[in-house]
């Protein structure tokens, strides 16, 4: 999946099909940035965090509760408290938006940190 646009003048366009990612690889003529997939997030969000040593170890869940899509941070081998949680009506909102706190707090390293 990428973003692709013939010239800088002209919207974005989202392609998924191959064929027509393979046809517009041609940098004299096209301008491309990969997206990310929601697999794509999710496999980059860690499985457990440690906060604090003295805490324990929180670990990843996704779920769908109440009408919206839940990410959060549990520690249930503790005292069963979150260090973060989400939600959203969209699954891959609420993902990104998790891959973004995870970022912050120090969770995944930025490339080229």
């Amino acid at each position: 999946m990428c973003w692709c646009r013939p010239t800088k003048n002209e919207k974005w366009e989202l392609k998924i099909h191959e064929d027509v990612i393979r046809q517009k690889r041609d940098p004299r003529f096209w301008e491309i940035i990969p997206a990310l997939t929601l697999q794509d997030i999710i496999e980059l969000l860690p499985r457990s965090i440690q906060p604090n040593p003295d805490e324990g170890t929180y670990y990843l869940n996704l779920y769908y509760y109440d009408l919206s899509w839940v990410i959060d941070y549990l520690n249930n081998e503790g005292d069963g408290s979150y260090a973060a949680t989400i939600s959203d009506d969209s699954f891959i909102k609420a993902a990104y938006q998790m891959l973004l706190w995870c970022i912050e707090n120090g969770y995944i390293e930025k490339k080229g940190d």
